[in-house]
């Protein structure tokens, strides 16, 4: 597993604007997330301003400042049924634009025109190299702690957590990523359950943080399901699913009110276009971790869903809870509580991660 620098500046720039705009070597993206295919564009480019009209999309009003080599910032304005972009330019440039699908989006690539770019004057030699980009951000949940033990079998699942995320730090800091955790001992952020989950929700909104993990063991009545799972934030529907975000989001009378004011959130993904593409990518990420996670324990892969869940409802990146096993199943319960087969957990999750990042989500 390998982390190449021209892929951490790649996914670095994770900024869910309209557009989000990435700085990279040699030019500047802009990529606008849009709500279908059928979104009309034009271009022009006049007087140091490169103005993209889309038709049938709605955006709030922004000015980003960009200040990159070819661009001074980008102001979105908002005119009923379409939206003006203006991009204010250093210097006359070249344009590249591309549709992809799944999810639908537009990719503008400007570079700075050959002629212009021979007209700047060379950098001092020690400005020759490039600046080492920055790391991207991973920021890890291990589930529960301190009062709230989780569920408790073969295992307690906030010891068990705890342990594969801090294997889990260790294995991509090898891979040249920054991690961070929400606990890295056995403590809760607040012996209020409502307080503790407001407060690891908090740090995924954050523009600092670039992938949000949070981390769980998983339990059943009949004692006899195994395998692993992974939940993005949305609008539960099975049975199943939503008893399982009720004992996530606290259990009882409070998990039951938790997780209706996560719906409440839920429902309002539904006309939020920035919220729905950022859905689609935590849709994308639990699928991938669900998948290696299984191939590197042999554990079955029961599949990604959508949940009401407390921790993921304010993330403004791609946000998953994993269920990496059951811990009240005879074997798999077992299995957990076994330091080898839980750095085999690390190890998945870890490639799921590298291999999420390595699909340039971000900034295609």
């Amino acid at each position: 597993m390998r982390v190449f620098p021209w892929l951490l500046l790649l996914v670095w720039n994770l900024a869910w604007a309209f557009p989000r705009v990435g700085v990279h070597e040699g030019f500047t993206r802009l990529v606008f997330d849009l709500p279908s295919r059928e979104v009309a564009h034009t271009l022009s480019q006049e007087n140091g301003l490169l103005t993209l009209i889309l038709v049938g999309v709605k955006a709030g009003a922004l000015d980003q400042v960009v200040n990159s080599p070819e661009v001074v910032s980008v102001q979105t304005v908002p005119e009923g049924r379409r939206v003006r972009v203006q991009v204010r330019l250093k210097a006359p440039v070249e344009v590249s634009v591309r549709r992809f699908s799944d999810p639908e989006r537009l990719v503008v690539d400007l570079s700075l025109k050959k002629e212009a770019a021979s007209e700047r004057p060379a950098p001092p030699p020690s400005q020759n190299r490039a600046p080492k980009p920055p790391r991207p951000v991973v920021l890890l949940d291990p589930g529960h702690g301190g009062v709230d033990p989780g569920m408790v079998g073969y295992v307690v699942e906030k010891e068990v957590v705890l342990d594969v995320a801090l294997r889990l730090k260790r294995l991509l800091e090898r891979e040249g990523i920054e991690v961070r955790l929400t606990r890295d001992k056995d403590a809760h952020l607040s012996p209020d359950k409502r307080e503790d989950l407001s407060r690891r929700a908090a740090m995924a909104d954050s523009s600092r943080v670039n992938l949000f993990i949070s981390i769980h063991v998983n339990a059943t009545p009949t004692h006899t399901a195994q395998g692993v799972e992974a939940f993005y934030f949305g609008r539960a529907q099975d049975p199943r699913i939503v008893a399982q975000v009720i004992r996530e989001n606290g259990g009882g009378e409070l998990g039951r009110r938790l997780t209706e004011e996560a719906k409440s959130v839920a429902e309002r993904i539904l006309t939020d276009i920035v919220a729905q593409a950022n859905q689609r990518y935590s849709q994308r990420l639990a699928e991938t971790l669900g998948r290696k996670l299984s191939q590197a324990t042999g554990s079955p892969y029961r599949g990604s869903f959508p949940g009401d869940f407390f921790v993921l409802r304010y993330a403004k990146v791609p946000a998953v809870l994993v269920e990496i096993g059951f811990g009240d199943h005879p074997a798999e319960g077992r299995r957990l509580a076994d330091p080898a087969y839980r750095e085999r957990v690390a190890q998945g999750l870890a490639e799921g991660i590298l291999a999420f990042l390595a699909q340039g989500a971000f900034a295609r």
